[in-house]
């Protein structure tokens, strides 16, 4: 069905389109910041004879007054045009406009040297507005051939904020690439940071920017990550090549040109170049890397690094003896959240707990800066006044020491008084009990004994089972006999066994896609079959203090140990505890790091 013109209807929505036009019109000039003028050259070096741009970029100005004339002596600076160009956004239901004017000029070096082009002042909506001073490098003609120079078209470098670092500390890093803005480019594959003894999270997409250096314009990428020590000692980081391709452009000297035709460079011969494929190397950094220290380390220290705040509330505040109460606990900051272990009870007397579960919400893309939550469950036993106060541990890199938080007391009402506990079954004696029925005297039971002597008597009191059982057991016995001489030794087949299974731990282990659970049980299998095997012991029977006395471990391996033997405790205890989730890949290189020293110090012995 075809609708028939309306000339009211569209009046109506003309009509809207203005009132909208007006609304964003008015909003933009309600929420216009001061104007910023920024000049700006395509390129920083050049030669006698080839043009370089300079623009001044004026945004969030309605308008401009005259270009300013600009004079240099070794420079020929002419005016060429002006160009503008609007930006409209729609943010939360709200309008914005920006609008950017550009003064375009034509810069031809005269004479070799360095030029500074002067700070300018710009009229802007009735205001001056002062731009800075920008430097122009002229080089001979010798200094430079026909080609553009693609050793200097780009460079890489790796950047921290700091050299000197602690056992677990993470610390943000950067690789740089930094190509001529005047070139077309790309990169092509993201960067592989080489080097051993750290962990290194996943990097994400890279940040790009324009950048100046040595009056030189550069698009810059920064490829972010965050790395983390695993030993103490130098330690080295890179190199590292970040692949790229290129439209590499050559550099004309010479010839006419005219001052109005400041893009001739652009759309002519230089820019259309053939497209090679370059890399930028990074040299690689030195890191210097310290043990933590082992005075003043506390007890419930399991190895968060960084710089934490902590705090915990419970609900609800009023309960009965036996009600859960749930306990929140948030740690927040930056450092080493995979190895953030959940604050422990500071007085557990009258309070039973369970295993607490985790998750993290990360403020960043590489998991530096964010908020790790723990949520336990605790009960009352007997009447409180207060919840129990939680500690959590950790070091601080940048004051050198341990620092131990508490949370604070918050008052709890507990209703009810404690169960009694539950008394022993009493054992009747026999004389207490219900006296046998009497047999009635008129009813005579049934004999099935006949008045031959032996007829029914047991089997075992006949000479004829005897002879039978005898002669079954010499075939049995002869059997038997055969089968041993046979039999291979039992306890060779238990080693071959234990041998599969720890195996096919070790296969579990390395599956990136494993569960915190599960990885954590493997883990611990690992470590109580190769105890197992090495002390001859039964593997049901060795926990983490036989698998620390098995072997020659340092005290940050001896910990590890107990950490794996301790997830695997409370995944059984409580119905699962920490048991979900992903295993960062720090902790899983920490955990089988130490499982691989524990098996070669099992091989030595």
């Amino acid at each position: 069905m075809f609708s028939r013109y309306s000339p009211l209807r569209d009046g109506a929505v003309r009509l809207g389109l203005v009132f909208l036009l007006t609304l964003a019109s008015v909003a933009t000039m309600a929420g216009a910041a001061e104007p910023s003028v920024r000049a700006h050259l395509d390129r920083g070096i050049s030669v006698i004879g080839d043009p370089v741009v300079l623009q001044i970029r004026i945004t969030g100005a309605r308008r401009v007054g005259d270009p300013p004339q600009i004079s240099v002596d070794g420079l020929d600076i002419q005016y060429a045009n002006q160009g503008s160009e609007r930006q409209v956004r729609i943010e939360n239901g709200s309008f914005s406009s920006e609008q950017t004017i550009t003064l375009n000029y034509q810069v031809v070096p005269q004479r070799n040297g360095s030029f500074t082009i002067p700070a300018v002042v710009v009229e802007a909506d009735g205001k001056g507005y002062s731009t800075k001073p920008i430097v122009l490098t002229v080089q001979p003609s010798s200094a430079t051939t026909g080609e553009f120079d693609t050793d200097k078209i780009g460079y890489a470098e790796i950047v921290v904020p700091k050299k000197t670092l602690y056992v677990g500390e993470a610390t943000p890093i950067e690789v740089r690439i930094y190509v001529d803005s005047r070139v077309r480019w790309g990169a092509v594959t993201m960067p592989d940071l080489g080097g051993e003894g750290f962990t290194k999270q996943k990097i994400p997409e890279p940040h790009k920017e324009q950048v100046e250096r040595n009056g030189r314009d550069y698009d810059m990428l920064a490829f972010k990550t965050v790395i983390a020590p695993i030993r103490s000692g130098k330690l080295t980081v890179g190199p590292c090549e970040i692949p790229f391709r290129a439209q590499v452009p050559r550099a004309r000297r010479g010839g006419e040109r005219s001052p109005f035709d400041i893009f001739g460079d652009v759309f002519s011969d230089p820019f259309y170049a053939v497209t090679q494929d370059l890399k930028a190397k990074a040299d690689a950094i030195e890191l210097t890397v310290k043990p933590l220290p082992l005075l003043g380390k506390p007890e419930d220290f399991s190895g968060a690094v960084g710089n934490f705040e902590f705090s915990a509330e419970g609900s609800p505040r009023q309960v009965k003896i036996g009600d859960p109460v749930t306990m929140k606990m948030r740690v927040t900051g930056r450092g080493n959240f995979d190895r953030v272990g959940a604050p422990v009870i500071g007085d557990a007397t009258g309070w039973r707990t369970y295993p607490p579960s985790s998750s993290f919400n990360a403020d960043d893309q590489v998991n530096y800066s964010g908020t790790k939550t723990f949520e336990e469950a605790i009960i009352p036993e007997t009447k409180k006044t207060a919840l129990p106060m939680f500690c959590f541990s950790f070091f601080d890199p940048a004051k050198g020491r341990y620092v131990t938080l508490n949370s604070e007391a918050a008052p709890l009402v507990v209703e009810g008084e404690a169960l009694p506990a539950p008394s022993p079954a009493s054992a009747s004696p026999e004389s207490n009990g219900p006296a046998p029925a009497a047999q009635p005297a008129d009813i005579i039971g049934i004999r099935y004994d006949r008045d031959e002597p032996g007829a029914f008597a047991p089997l075992y009191e006949r000479r004829e089972f005897w002879f039978a059982q005898g002669a079954a057991g010499l075939v049995l016995l002869s059997v038997a006999g055969l089968r041993i001489r046979r039999r291979p030794d039992a306890a060779v087949l238990a080693k071959a066994a234990l041998r599969q299974e720890k195996a096919a731990a070790w296969r579990r282990l390395r599956r990136t896609d494993l569960g915190h659970g599960d990885f954590f049980d493997a883990a611990a299998r690992v470590a109580q079959i190769g105890t197992a095997l090495a002390t001859g012991c039964a593997p049901a029977g060795i926990d983490a203090a036989a698998v620390r006395s098995s072997a020659h471990l340092d005290a940050e391996a001896a910990e590890t140990i107990d950490e794996i033997f301790n997830a695997r405790s409370e995944l059984h205890y409580a119905g699962g505890g920490n048991g979900e989730g992903q295993v960062s890949a720090a902790e899983r290189e920490r955990v089988l790091g130490v499982l691989r020293q524990l098996e070669n110090d099992h091989a030595r012995n």
